[in-house]
């Protein structure tokens, strides 16, 4: 589904693999059901062992992501480790970290990336922040596109032009043009032909 989603998922993904080399995680919509999209690229080894010993439930970085907005170096979170889960996911090579939470619409996500040698820097952290909150816009808020950027793509959809979506939506061309250009930067999309592909195929028109 998040290939769906998520445009250049491949390429990506492998970003991500190459930022954090030891394993992360990423979720949308986290319910108490758990996330509606998960993506889980820490080791399989690692895996099992915290759902077996359920560690998310005193896992400092989990509760990190619950509770907080914004980004933070796993060395800086202040939550007491009491089941040492972190100790744990050394024994993985888990050892640095940095976590990422958003909450879109009321709807929690999170983002965790583990690196085996160092901390990740204020660049580092930067970019992933940005990366992740445009996924978060694509996959729960309609890529943040406006009503009124809806509106063109739907006219687009219908068949009509520039010059008739000007006319049926009671606005200048230039400002057609502006809100197309908006929406195909806001879905990843290199015309208007393939926004609007984006936009019906998710479900957004």
């Amino acid at each position: 589904m998040l290939n769906d989603l998520i445009p250049n998922f491949d390429d990506e993904i492998a970003q991500m693999h190459a930022l954090a080399p030891t394993g992360w995680i990423m979720g949308f919509n986290l319910t108490y059901r758990g996330p509606e999209h998960l993506y889980n690229a820490y080791p399989e080894a690692w895996r099992k062992i915290y759902e077996d010993r359920n560690y998310f439930f005193g896992d400092p970085i989990a509760m990190w992501t619950m509770t907080h907005d914004g980004a933070d170096r796993w060395s800086d979170v202040r939550i007491p480790d009491l089941r040492g889960v972190m100790s744990a996911a050394k024994k993985f090579k888990l050892n640095y970290g940095l976590a990422i939470s958003r909450k879109v619409a009321g709807k929690r996500s999170f983002l965790t990336l583990s690196h085996p040698d160092r901390e990740f820097t204020d660049e580092e952290i930067a970019r992933c922040t940005a990366k992740f909150n445009l996924w978060t816009d694509m996959v729960l808020n309609r890529a943040a596109l406006t009503a009124a950027e809806l509106d063109v793509l739907r006219c687009f959809r219908d068949g009509q032009g520039q010059q008739d979506t000007a006319t049926n939506l009671g606005i200048a061309e230039s400002t057609v043009k502006q809100r197309a250009v908006k929406a195909c930067a806001k879905l990843g999309a290199k015309s208007r032909t393939q926004a609007v592909a984006i936009a019906v195929a998710r479900n957004y028109l």
